[in-house]
């Protein structure tokens, strides 16, 4: 049998609000605490135990810039984070709140709950969203489930933060996904470790990226069976940063022909990045400097994901855009981060263009570029918003707009456009745009 008939049931209804948001990474959070904020009724659903998606249980080790100059480019909710993890000691071992801004996952982890908690949203951990039901074009509610089966929740606006689009697409949006081979960037599995003697590593990791061998570094140690050869996979990542006092975090390794829309790619993503880690600490105790003592305290609890769906909307960020410093009359955020396009497989060619795009493609000193409005907004569902990594864009483009300081920024913009959106009774591509680039900038978001 390939498929069975669900008999029809009754499911009871969760709740009503005004404004329901769904996935609780940086976007999800920028989203809902301002919708609350804001004034609307509002609840954060999120499948982990946790808030905060890669920047928590994700375990990657720092924040990519807020902004390439001493002014940060993201401002608002996204930065406010920031601040109020330094005020908490929680910036590892810098105190700088614009670059590569390297945290803490548990101190993270509390002053999300605390942000949400004080903003007024209501937040529904360990919560899959499972499916929709709409009134014409019209999201009516989202279908969750959890521990207490199976429930719905409606909304007069939804936001879509699950970063793959599972609402839009469960919602028949319209979406682009991968190069064009229908193939997605590597994934990675981001994982802490202690017990380095930081110094003499560095020194040994600082001589092989001189060298830019690192890649055939780490190709010629799995020829020579000292670290284990698993499919699909490549070794990678030789800078560690310092995420508290002998503790290192690593965005590590590389997993290919991964679809992070396919739970069992998803069970490959998580058993390979564990073996890639634990190969290479068990390689580093008995062969390089400084790791004799060294041990994993911990891996990712979710699959570092670069690349799903990007969802038809309004407007679509191009790489012509990013490369123009292009601003609109509808900007909601401006940002200044490099396209960040890992490769899709293991070919060196692939390889070096993303080192070549990564290194070459920063904007000049003093630029930006704009992320417009309509960029949030899915074709064909007027009251449903996207925020985070699958806003409209073309795939070069969502290399930059995909990480987190600009979740926070598209999170923040769409969930105060929901709010306004719900209390005016209207859709947010029919507000007023001058009203919403107001009420963002009184909210410490930059939008110049």
């Amino acid at each position: 049998m390939k498929s069975i008939l669900e008999p029809a049931k009754r499911i009871p209804v969760f709740g009503t609000y005004d404004v329901v948001v769904c996935g609780g990474g940086p976007a999800g959070i920028g989203s809902a605490i301002a919708a609350a904020r804001n004034g609307a009724k509002t609840l954060l659903i999120e499948q982990a135990g946790a808030l905060g998606g890669m920047s928590t249980l994700g375990e990657v080790p720092s924040f990519c810039p807020f902004g390439k100059d001493k002014k940060p480019a993201i401002t608002g909710i996204g930065l406010e984070v920031v601040k109020r993890l330094k005020k908490a000691k929680g910036l590892g071992i810098t105190t700088d709140t614009v670059p590569w801004v390297v945290k803490d996952p548990e101190k993270l982890k509390v002053i999300y709950d605390e942000m949400l908690a004080e903003s007024g949203a209501e937040t529904l951990l360990f919560t899959f969203v499972a499916g929709t039901i709409k009134s014409g074009n019209k999201v009516r509610c989202v279908l969750i489930e959890n521990k207490s089966g199976r429930q719905a929740v409606f909304g007069k606006i939804f936001i879509d933060a699950t970063g793959d689009a599972d609402v839009a697409a469960a919602a028949g949006a319209a979406f682009s996904k991968g190069d064009k081979r229908g193939i997605m960037q590597a994934a990675s599995l981001c994982y802490r470790s202690v017990g380095t003697d930081k110094e003499k590593y560095y020194k040994f990791a600082r001589k092989i990226d001189a060298q830019r061998k690192a890649k055939e570094w780490w190709a010629s140690l799995v020829s020579k069976g000292r670290l284990a050869r698993i499919k699909d996979t490549e070794y990678r990542g030789l800078g560690p940063q310092e995420v508290s006092p002998g503790m290192l975090g690593h965005n590590f390794g590389h997993v290919y022909f991964a679809d992070g829309t396919n739970a069992k790619d998803l069970t490959r993503v998580m058993i390979s990045g564990r073996k890639l880690a634990q190969s290479f600490t068990e390689y580093g105790r008995k062969h390089i400097p400084g790791m004799k003592n060294a041990k994993i305290a911990a891996t990712g609890a979710l699959p570092g994901i670069r690349e799903t769906r990007r969802v038809k909307c309004e407007y679509e960020l191009t790489l012509d855009d990013y490369l123009n410093a292009r601003h609109f009359k509808d900007d909601i955020a401006v940002y200044d981060y490099t396209i960040d396009v890992h490769n899709a497989t293991s070919k060196k060619k692939e390889a070096v263009k993303f080192d070549r795009d990564f290194d070459s493609m920063w904007l000049k000193k003093g630029q930006t570029y704009g992320i417009c409005f309509r960029a949030l907004l899915p074709k064909g569902l007027p009251n449903l918003l996207i925020a985070g990594r699958s806003i409209g864009s073309d795939r070069m483009m969502n290399g930059s707009v995909r990480v987190m300081p600009a979740c926070f920024a598209t999170g923040q913009a769409a969930g105060t456009a929901a709010a306004l959106s719900a209390r005016s009774n209207t859709v947010p591509g029919r507000l007023d745009i001058k009203l919403l680039r107001r009420k963002l900038e009184s909210q410490g978001a930059r939008l110049k």
